[in-house]
């Protein structure tokens, strides 16, 4: 969240309902998760419920990250 200059009180405040993360600041995260973490978010993958919290964005890409070790590894 550094990145975004926005400030999350806890993992599980719910960045949307709190208006932390809008349209914008939802595109910003994704480009900063696929740059910093060498992976792709597929239109298949943006549900909001992916990235509602700090927790849940913790989540996704830690179910991401196996499987691109994986494909790479092919």
């Amino acid at each position: 969240t550094d990145k975004l200059h926005i400030e999350v009180p806890s993992p599980d405040t719910d960045l949307v309902e709190t208006g932390l993360l809008d349209s914008l600041r939802f595109v910003e995260l994704l480009a900063h998760l696929e740059e910093t973490f060498d992976l792709t978010v597929s239109v298949d993958d943006i549900e909001v419920e992916h990235f509602r919290t700090t927790a849940r964005i913790a989540e996704f890409i830690a179910r991401r990250l196996p499987r691109l070790r994986a494909e790479g590894a092919a």
